[in-house]
């Protein structure tokens, strides 16, 4: 039962299995299968070819599996019997003579391989049996031996307790191996193959080229026939003699050769394959016979060493690092066994022996794991080896024993060493039989290059087997859910159906357009109906019952009825709406209208794209605002499905009223602006681009122009108004001409222009037409281009620099700007050249006829000059450059640059607090602009003009600095709310005070002279500030009052130059009251007396020196109060006088009467000063204020 068991669950049998599964399927349910009604499975011929085609799929495979694996196998044996070291006849006449060992060594080699070819031969002869089949080799584990000579490899597999089944045949001779070379020995096992390499292989020290080649050759070998896995696994052999008698470089030595030797099959094999140490030759260990001596046959076979965990293969240092805890465990182990041993041992010598075995074993942990270290230490250079155990051995008990421990003592206290006993061969072997069967064989999956991907194959060979029962049940259910799939879209459909029933019955028929859409939305969603169109069915609702196409084309003729018995009556009443309104001031519009309403009626002329086009312009014109962007693409979507279908059933009736009368309305359209209309449509949305600011200055464009309008610089004319739109403008002007008048169906009259002469005058008319468009779209561009604001004089000369160099962005602009308004030199394209691009889509170009007011074009002229080139005249020649490559442009950018260091100049004074430079480097520039074409003399004058500003404010701020630093202070001190300037103040100026502020040369006179003055214009009664251009200081013209008053003070107090102020006047009685007898006027000591005598002029100076002043008046006799006379004193003592009688002035400008009062009685005076400039009776001094700031 277990071995029928083990034949159902072979991989064959179990795919024999689905492949009759999956064969009845096909047979009985095979007709059931259809795809959009189709069966494929329906004729018995065709389910007989797809069964066939099952089973040869299931026999491919799995004979092509077995073909691979004995091709694989036999390709494998006769590469190895063709190892033998005796050469070909070519080979051996090249060659020279052969030595002596080497012929005593032939006989061997030919002994060798005649055994191995004999070994070959029985295993084809028995690739019936179970256990050696024709993949044998191919498919049974492969294990190598990698070990020094002698380190008892051999030993270890003669000893191994496996069976060796060729033995039987070959004879006993046959377990010491079959060699294939006398470099290797095979072992062929029931469980797998051992590869027992010669020991010079690992350390290549007899012959290392001929050692390498013959090693690489053979590593070569098994990756060409085994790709797989060329082995499952090497078993490293060290025997403990080796490790205690050699010397530490030795032991290193023998470590860096197996590392070798390892990093060697990683490389040449390409995979990851479990290393297994075995420590053989341990009965050479004192005590280790006698130790185990009780152990039974199985206990021999049982495994002693260490396993390491796989997850931890990775990080082998880590590994590693755990290997003396574990040696101590099996010392452990040891020492709790001794006391049984020795309880059980009679012989004294024995229980020595017993006794010191664990520290023999202890002795090998240290040197044992430097050995481990120096072989599978990790490296960044190589690839970590996966060391899957350390194993302790014995194959024979031959040899004396070492007692290391006992030499050690003998050693350190000079003695002599105890020779022990030799070992006698027993016939016995530990730890090796287990050891192979149970761990080595058991792990024969573990080498690969990935175990991940060796899983993954697993699993998908487990996968293939659950697809193929799985499909059945697939299959199966596939009917079932096709079935209910289709029976809930019918329910679905039907349901869907009489809603859009109730809602077209509730349908408001004069609503708006908005109204039909969730009716309209509906019936274009119904499942399998015209949303789903171009999309395939559900794949779960096509196995064999799918009912989409009969109920899906319904729904598409319900969506198509609904369309034009909804949509399409409120288009037309748009249209008829829209003709009916006339616009009158768009009859471009009007025109596009009346040629889509015309177009529904007329099959013949009907364009589904510019009955589209309106609608979507109108929709966008009228219900925005009003409507989302998805109900606007809804919109349009039922639009297209209408007008794809619309022609089916016929032509729209049309008001045959309506058309004429809107006819009669746009026959007064001439016919050369509906040719001019038509080319700006075709041309408007061309790939031309446009000439801005930032393609036509460059990239220092934004640095120095700005766009008045806030355009951005990447605006400017579009490509239709330059040299390249004009030469296609021209191109295209005879079949724009040609299309309009092909279009006069839609005017219902015939305006076919054949006459040459005719054609002429009308291609010259809509040129016409064009030129003043030219011109318009240029001089608005032009004059919308500007130079950036100035914020300081920093930026301000940072941007005229930019505009002064030899790459000025102004005359890059200025020159771009010239070439693209001569068109003189265009020359016209063939008509054959322009038709080979097609025209823009309809729609934009109608987007672009109805985006704007369709103004009335001017009249056409009347020659055929080119005016573009004849305005723009005066810009051709500011660019043009003359025989040494300059232009007059370049003058204007020399200036530029003076300008440029003028402002630098004022830029670096207001820096350091100075004023700025003379320069006439700003109205040198504006007197230039004059006469210039525009934009330039827009440009230059701004220039000169903010230059202006900039260096005037920032000279009014200096000088307000300064005025409030060095006069300002001082002049509110002294003057503010004292006499003479406030006449009722009781405190007076000093005459130190008074000079110091208003005498020649002081400070405000100062100040003025060395600051104001270039900036004033004196030539008037009343100063001005002198203008520099449009632009002046900045300082309020009160201010300069102020200065002018001072001016004033000064020429009346100091005519005569000096510092402090001063008056010369003469005083001569004119009338006295006859009640006075006697008056005497005393200034200073200067007196004049008047007693009703003579009169006679008195001179008088003032001040007359003295440090204190004084005037007095007396009268006899005494008024009637008492009275007899009054004085005033101070400095201003005279004044003050003068204030209290009257002052007024006369005809002559030096000459006033002063009348005083004597206590009712009067006197009166002429006081005639010494200049008309004189400080009696002056106005600028009671008005005088200081000011705080300029």
């Amino acid at each position: 039962m277990k071995r029928l068991f083990s034949w159902l669950t072979r991989a064959w049998v179990l795919a024999l299995f689905g492949a009759l599964a999956l064969a009845l399927i096909v047979w009985f349910d095979g007709p059931l299968i259809a795809f959009n009604g189709n069966a494929p499975l329906e004729s018995v011929s065709s389910r007989i070819t797809l069964i066939a085609i099952i089973f040869m799929l299931w026999a491919g495979f799995f004979v092509g599996k077995w073909l691979i694996g004995r091709i694989a196998s036999l390709k494998l044996m006769q590469s190895v019997a063709a190892q033998p070291a005796a050469a070909d006849p070519a080979s051996a006449s090249a060659s020279p003579a052969p030595s002596a060992g080497d012929t005593r060594s032939a006989a061997e080699v030919s002994a060798l391989n005649q055994r191995f070819q004999e070994a070959l031969a029985i295993l084809r002869q028995a690739r019936g049996g179970r256990r050696f089949g024709g993949q044998y080799l191919y498919q049974t584990p492969w294990y190598m031996f990698v070990g020094a000579p002698g380190a008892g490899k051999t030993t270890a597999l003669v000893h191994s307790g496996l069976k060796f089944p060729l033995a039987d045949k070959l004879g006993k001779e046959a377990i010491r191996g079959i060699g294939g070379t006398r470099n290797c020995d095979w072992w062929f096992t029931d469980e797998a193959v051992l590869l027992d390499t010669a020991g010079r292989y690992t350390t290549q020290d007899s012959d290392s080229e001929a050692d390498k080649a013959a090693w690489t050759g053979f590593l070569q070998l098994l990756k060409k026939y085994r790709r797989r896995r060329p082995i499952n696994g090497v078993i490293v052999a060290v025997s403990v003699a080796d490790l205690l008698r050699q010397s530490e470089a030795d032991r290193k030595t023998q470590a860096q050769a197996i590392r070798e030797r390892i990093k060697e099959l990683h490389e040449r094999l390409g995979i990851r394959f479990p290393i297994y140490v075995l420590v053989t030759k341990c009965d050479l260990m004192a005590g280790f016979v006698e130790f185990f001596d009780d152990l039974g046959r199985e206990e021999r076979a049982s495994v002693w060493g260490m396993t390491f965990p796989v997850a931890d293969a990775a990080n082998i240092d880590q590994l590693l690092a755990t290997f003396p805890a574990e040696f101590d465990a099996l010392e452990a182990r040891l020492q709790a066994r001794v006391l049984e041993r020795l309880q059980q041992e009679r012989d004294v010598r024995r229980r020595a022996l017993i006794y010191g075995f664990p520290q023999q074993l202890a002795s090998l942990r240290d040197l044992l794991g430097s050995f481990l270290g120096d072989v599978f230490q990790s490296s960044r250079y190589e690839e970590n080896a996966l060391l899957r155990g350390v194993y302790f051995t014995s194959g024979t008990q031959e040899g004396s024993p070492i007692d290391r421990v006992m030499g050690a003592l003998a050693a350190s206290f000079g003695i002599d060493r105890q020779v022990l006993v030799a070992n006698t061969a027993s016939g016995r072997s530990y730890f090796i039989t287990r050891l192979l069967r149970d761990v080595l064989f058991q792990e024969s999956g573990l080498a690969g290059a990935d175990l991940r991907v060796e899983r993954r194959r697993a699993w998908l060979q487990r996968g293939a087997w659950v697809l193929a029962a799985g499909l059945i049940v697939l299959m199966s259910a596939g009917l079932v859910t096709s079935y209910v799939r289709n029976r809930s879209y019918v329910r679905e459909v039907a349901s869907q159906v009489d809603a859009i029933d109730a809602q077209a019955r509730n349908l408001v028929p004069n609503a708006g357009v908005l109204s039909v859409l969730p009716l309209l939305d509906a019936a274009r969603d119904i499942p399998g109906g015209y949303a789903d169109r171009n999309g395939g069915a559900p794949f779960l609702m096509t196995l064999g019952l799918y009912q989409g196409d009969k109920l899906g084309s319904a729904a598409q003729t319900l969506y198509q009825r609904l369309l034009r018995q909804t949509l399409l009556p409120r288009v037309v009443g748009r249209l008829k709406e829209q003709l009916r309104r006339g616009e009158a001031n768009n009859p471009q519009y009007l025109y596009e209208t009346l040629r889509v309403y015309l177009m529904l009626g007329d099959p013949n002329h009907f364009d589904a794209e510019s009955v589209g086009a309106w609608a979507d312009y109108d929709w966008d014109r009228n219900l925005a605002g009003h409507v989302t962007d998805d109900q606007r693409k809804d919109l349009s979507a039922h639009m297209t499905a209408l007008l794809d279908h619309l022609q089916d059933d016929g032509p729209v009736t049309l008001d045959a009223d309506l058309v004429a009368s809107t006819r009669q309305a746009l026959a007064r359209i001439p016919l050369q602006q509906r040719v001019y209309a038509s080319l700006l449509r075709n041309l408007q949305h061309t790939s031309l681009p446009e000439v801005s600011l930032a393609s036509a200055a460059g990239r220092d464009a934004a640095i120095v122009f700005v766009r008045k309008s806030g355009e951005p610089m990447t605006r400017g004319v579009p490509g239709l108004f330059t040299r390249d739109g004009y030469r296609q403008f021209l191109a295209r002007r005879d079949l724009a001409v040609a299309d309009v008048v092909k279009d006069n169906w839609i005017l219902g009259k015939d305006e076919a222009v054949t006459d040459p002469a005719a054609v002429e005058q009308l291609n010259a008319q809509v040129l016409e037409l064009y030129y003043d468009d030219y011109i318009r779209r240029w001089d608005a561009f032009l004059s919308d281009v500007g130079i950036v604001p100035f914020h300081d004089l920093d930026q301000a000369a940072r941007v005229v620099n930019v505009l002064a160099q030899p790459t000025s962005p102004l005359k890059k602009f200025l020159s771009v700007a010239a070439k693209e308004t001569t068109l003189g030199d265009v020359k016209q394209t063939t008509l054959i050249d322009t038709a080979k691009g097609k025209l823009d889509s309809v729609k934009k170009k109608l987007e672009n006829a109805l985006a704007s007011s369709d103004d009335a074009a001017p009249a056409p002229a009347a020659t055929l000059q080119n005016p573009v080139d004849l305005h723009f005249d005066s810009l051709h020649q500011l660019a043009s450059t003359g025989a040494g490559g300059a232009s007059p442009l370049d003058s204007q950018l020399a200036s530029l640059n003076e300008v440029f260091v003028y402002l630098d100049a004022a830029n670096t004074a207001k820096r350091q607090g100075s004023p700025a430079p003379a320069s006439d480097a700003l109205m040198k520039l504006k007197q230039g602009a004059e006469g210039k074409p525009a934009p330039l003399a827009a440009m230059l004058a701004g220039v000169a003009d903010a230059g202006s500003s900039l260096t005037l404010g920032s000279e009014r701020g200096r000088l307000s600095s300064l005025w409030v630093a060095n006069v300002a202070s001082f002049c509110h001190q002294a003057i503010d709310g004292r006499y003479p300037l406030v006449r009722s103040a009781s405190n007076a100026v000093t005459q130190d005070d008074f000079g110091r502020v208003f005498a020649p040369g002081g400070l405000i006179d100062d100040f003025f002279q060395h600051n104001l003055m270039p900036y004033v214009d004196m030539s008037k009664t009343r100063w001005s500030w002198r203008p520099f251009g449009n632009v002046s200081l900045g300082i309020p013209e009160d201010v300069l009052t102020q200065f002018q008053r001072a001016a004033q003070i000064r020429d009346a107090f100091f005519s005569g130059g000096g510092k402090m102020a001063s008056a010369r006047f003469e005083l001569k009685p004119v009338t006295m009251d006859a009640a006075v007898t006697q008056f005497t006027l005393d200034i200073d000591g200067q007196t004049l007396t008047y007693g009703h005598g003579p009169t006679r002029s008195t001179a008088f100076q003032w001040p007359n020196g003295k440090v204190s002043s004084s005037v007095r008046v007396d009268y006899a006799p005494p008024g009637a109060g008492g009275s007899s006379g009054y004085s005033t004193d101070g400095p201003w003592a005279w004044f003050r006088m003068i204030d209290k009688g009257v002052l007024e002035p006369t005809a002559q400008r030096d000459r006033y009467n002063l009348t005083l009062d004597l206590d009712g009685r009067k006197v009166t005076l002429e006081l005639r000063a010494s200049s008309v400039v004189n400080p009696f009776n002056l106005d600028a001094l009671n008005k005088f204020t200081c000011p705080a700031k300029l």
